[in-house]
């Protein structure tokens, strides 16, 4: 069954389309926030500012791409192309995402669903692009790949959910509405000022165990960004200054320098 766009991957449905890499990041460019999980932190902290946000199922930490709703993110150049050095694993996959398995042989092996998003013009019928299926009808190698990473970063991603109920738990995040004189959407969370100091060993230790002290650290020294993220709003807002973020643009050189992690390709495999 589709959910806005989103089909399982099934030979029945399948078998004789093709898909498209990820070209441009378009998709992405009104964006002001992706999730990330755990095993990213310090890579992500390297090039965006780290918050966290309120979703159902409790907290989740999210790395910030635009400080104005619906503004075009300072990380994607007109051409589409991505300026930082590391890309957030959330945005890796398009047309690909992972979903519960309904068969419950599958969820027995831990097993997610591949799910592919048609509305995105990266499901094709041109033989010449990355076919689904082989011809004896098994999910080709290049899609094993891409479900390997799917399930490593959902596997991370419920260790980060482990993490941030423990903030929650320990009351370490507050409403953040500014950060040294930089204005924040309403929504974002942050570590309540002197909390992370007046801890008590009992909740460090806590931290310590859960792990989640290396997400406060990211979190702390990622803040530093939001001050550039809110002038390079201000600079693409002047006219004589909107140049686009090209490779050779002094905004592109700083991101590229931020990033401690340069990623030649888009997928790796059983990594985030």
């Amino acid at each position: 069954m589709a959910q806005n766009g989103l089909f399982p991957v099934t030979y029945a449905r399948h078998r004789d389309r093709y898909w498209k890499r990820l070209s441009s990041f378009h998709f992405v460019k009104g964006r002001s926030e992706c999730p990330i999980v755990e095993k990213e932190v310090l890579p992500v902290a390297a090039a965006y500012p780290i918050l966290f946000r309120k979703i159902e199922t409790g907290v989740e930490p999210v790395a910030v791409l635009s400080l104005i709703p619906d503004a075009p993110t300072p990380f994607v150049a007109q051409d589409g192309r991505w300026l930082a050095g590391y890309i957030p694993s959330d945005l890796r996959c398009p047309p690909f995402q992972a979903g519960l398995s309904e068969q419950q042989a599958d969820a027995e092996q831990g097993r997610l669903q591949l799910m592919v998003d048609e509305t995105l013009g990266l499901v094709t019928d041109v033989p010449g692009d990355e076919p689904f299926f082989t011809a004896d009808g098994k999910l080709t190698a290049e899609l094993l790949r891409v479900r390997t990473f799917l399930q490593a970063r959902a596997a991370s991603a419920q260790q980060t959910q482990s993490m941030c109920s423990v903030l929650e738990e320990l009351k370490i995040l507050e409403p953040m509405k500014s950060y040294e004189g930089v204005s924040l959407p309403a929504g974002y969370l942050g570590v309540a000022a002197g909390r992370s100091n007046a801890l008590s060993q009992a909740e460090k230790l806590t931290l310590f165990e859960f792990g989640a002290i290396r997400m406060i650290h990211a979190h702390q020294v990622s803040l530093s960004h939001l001050t550039w993220l809110s002038r390079a709003h201000e600079q693409s807002d002047r006219p004589e200054k909107s140049k686009h973020y090209t490779k050779n643009s002094d905004i592109s050189r700083f991101l590229s320098a931020m990033a401690h992690a340069q990623q030649e390709e888009l997928l790796e495999v059983g990594e985030v």
